[in-house]
């Protein structure tokens, strides 16, 4: 048989004949793709771009005043609302300073006492707020286990130093709690290039939620200690809590301290461009990148299944063409294909839809999708049998593999619901274009340097790695649907022939125990009859050699029932036959005998019901492969590609079979001037008469 080099070329340069035969169609396959990304220019074009000039935000409307009421509310709005919802703010830990501070802080804020309460330190607060007993109090007044919606949690409570938090329930902000370098970063406020413009969210949330007038009064009672301290200083008095509690003249009374007013107020924002554009376009940008992609995966399917359904496929097989060849030549053909269509596309858009972003990212980024579109597209193949309806069907179920895209595109929604979506690679593909909206907005980009960070909460080196990982999956799962459906052609293995050693290749001859001769399906039985006594003619000493040496073929109990609307029919009944070599045999019989599905389940186009068949020693439920090397067939009906002219036929099948290189074209030449075919030698298939 040919090599896997010379099939791989065969099947490759037939492929390439298929496509160029077809020219408009295959122009369409790599252009349609960008002539959707050309009609997004054209409105790119026609949306206008908003300069915003740099701004400080030091103006009134933009200042939040804490403590006054309005956006921040006051500290005695806090405990009345505390008092009214039968909450409590916790302090720690328990020391004599902590329940001085409570006690000052409540000559000015009596509710304070009402819904303060201590711990013994920080980590019996968290032990308490994890425990199962947490807020069980049914409505009891004096509960002993309060809610707690907020605590300030002392580390060191001076006289020289003092270091506390603020710990709030997340509930208390309507939005959960932002990390704090959303407002205040240390290494700048422009260290996060997607945002533009000015963000007042993280800034309300911590107004709202009073944490900022926590903050307030607590700094206030530090401030006014430490200036009471300094003046027991200067008077040569040892620095001291308890000293607030005598009177002094030099003393200002806690409850005539007010501490000076404190804004709030935005950082400064760099100039920025605001692209409408990509703002509007972002929701239905992956639909549309997706809708340039339909018509080359229609394609593949149609390939895929007409070779099906035209039992070229299986003719291939009996020709001796290797199961992975096939595959990986429509597989390197259409990844070259896509390969093309996606640098073109990157060449459209690389100065204006992805003006900003690295362009092998952007190749990369449809490359990926089209090689996970083919393998879908041939995982999508296995379910059908008819062209036509695999077109329709398969078109449909992968733009519906899309859909689920528009569940998990919230910002909010949790990283992994996202990567079970992106396990349908549309879905995928069009959760990376919000990705390049967002850098594309920005002027900023997609590098390789920032795929790592997520923007709208979705994170585009995800996007990537999940049609890689879905390229791989549709392979696989493809290959074993494709061998365990249901099928009109060919054997149809089991669901576990991975793990069954009768399926692995063998190069030794053996009898497979699992290829029994009585088998049952379902409630019909063909078991061997050995009572009975057939008529079998004598065979000769050198026959009988043959059978044990394993060089003729036996068939054994071979039967074939099909199932159709009236019920099930007996095509093959526990045929039993032996052929020799040097001999030519004959099936004679009425139309509906049977004589095409015996030679049919003898080259692997049908599957058998029962039975089996050694052809030289090899099993046909079991060694087919092996079998197809040595096998020539002429089947009922053409198994012919009509693109392809008679020549280009012969070739194929020459390379398929192992004819030397250097006596292909003699043996081609002398092949068609046997059948009386030398005038049509570059006719394709489809222009010649039945009986060529």
């Amino acid at each position: 048989m040919g090599s896997s080099r010379r099939q791989l070329k065969a099947m490759l340069r037939k492929n390439w004949l298929i496509k160029i035969r077809h020219p408009f169609v295959t122009l369409a396959e790599i252009l349609l793709p960008t002539a959707v990304m050309l009609m997004l220019i054209a409105v790119r074009t026609q949306v206008d771009t908003q300069i915003h000039p740099a701004q400080a935000y030091i103006r009134k409307e933009m200042f939040v005043e804490l403590g006054k009421g309005e956006i921040s509310p006051t500290f005695v709005q806090v405990l009345e609302l505390l008092v009214a919802k039968d909450e409590y703010l916790a302090f720690a830990p328990d020391t004599n300073e902590m329940r001085m501070m409570i006690d000052i802080l409540s000559l000015k804020f009596p509710l304070l006492k009402l819904v303060s309460i201590i711990y013994k330190d920080e980590l019996e607060l968290e032990t308490y707020l994890r425990s199962d007993l947490y807020g069980v109090c049914q409505e009891v007044k004096n509960c002993s286990n309060p809610k707690i919606k907020g605590a300030i949690v002392f580390h060191d409570q001076g006289p020289e130093l003092f270091d506390y938090s603020i710990r709030l329930n997340h509930s208390w902000a309507f939005s959960g709690f932002p990390d704090v370098q959303t407002i205040m970063d240390v290494n700048g406020p422009y260290l996060n290039d997607l945002e533009l413009g000015v963000n007042t969210i993280p800034i309300l949330q911590y107004s709202f939620s009073g944490f900022l007038t926590l903050q307030q009064v607590i700094d206030s009672f530090i401030i006014y200690i430490s200036q009471q301290a300094s003046l027991n200083t200067k008077n040569s008095e040892p620095p001291s809590w308890h000293s607030f509690d005598t009177p002094s003249p030099l003393k200002i009374p806690w409850t005539q301290f007010s501490p000076s007013t404190i804004r709030v107020a935005p950082f400064p924002t760099r100039e920025y461009t605001d692209d409408e554009f990509q703002s509007i376009i972002k929701e239905v940008m992956g639909v549309l990148y997706l809708l340039g992609f339909l018509y080359p995966v229609s394609r593949l399917i149609s390939y895929s299944v007409f070779e099906k359904e035209q039992k070229i496929k299986e003719g291939l097989y009996m020709m001796g063409l290797k199961d992975e060849i096939f595959y990986l030549s429509w597989l390197i053909t259409y990844t070259l294909q896509f390969a093309i269509s996606s640098g073109i596309m990157t060449l459209c858009t690389m100065s204006t839809l992805f003006q900003y972003s690295d362009k092998s990212v952007v190749f990369m980024y449809f490359f990926l999708f089209g090689l996970s579109a083919i393998m879908l597209s041939f995982l999508i193949s296995t379910f059908f049998t008819r062209a036509k309806t695999a077109v329709a069907v398969g078109t449909l179920s992968f733009l519906g593999a899309f859909f689920p895209y528009y569940t998990v595109n919230d910002q909010a929604g949790p990283m992994i619901l996202k990567v079970i979506a992106s396990l349908l690679s549309p879905t995928a593909f069009a959760l990376g274009s919000v990705n390049f909206a967002d850098y594309e907005r920005a002027h900023v980009g997609l590098r390789w340097s920032n795929i790592w960070q997520a923007s709208s909460g979705v994170n585009f080196f995800v996007c990537l790695l999940m049609m890689l990982v879905d390229t791989l999956l549709y392979c696989g799962i493809g290959l074993y649907l494709d061998k365990v459906l249901p099928k009109e052609n060919g054997v149809r293995h089991p669901w576990n022939f991975i793990f069954r050693k009768c399926f692995r290749r063998r190069k030794s001859t053996v009898e497979h125990s699992t290829c029994s001769s009585d088998v049952s399906i379902g409630n019909i039985s063909f078991p061997r009859n050995d009572d009975s006594e057939p008529a079998l003619e004598a065979i000769s000493l050198e026959m009988k050699q043959q059978e044990l040496d394993g060089r003729c073929i036996r068939i054994r109990n071979l039967s074939k029932v099909y199932t159709t609307k009236r019920g099930r029919c007996c095509a093959v009944k526990s045929l039993q036959l032996s052929l020799y070599e040097n001999q030519i045999l004959a099936l004679l019989g009425h139309n509906g005998a049977g004589k095409s599905t015996t030679i049919s389940m003898l080259v692997g186009l049908l599957p058998p019901t029962s039975g089996d068949a050694l052809v030289f020693g090899k099993n046909i439920l079991c060694d087919m492969d092996e079998i197809r090397k040595s096998l020539g067939v002429c089947p009922q009906n053409d198994i012919l590609f009509p693109e392809l002219t008679v020549k280009e036929h012969l070739e194929v099948f020459a390379n398929l079979k192992g004819v030397k290189e250097d006596s292909l074209e003699r043996v081609v030449a002398e092949m068609i001037d046997e059948v009386g075919l030398a005038d049509k030698v570059n006719t394709v298939m489809r222009a010649l008469s039945g009986g060529m």
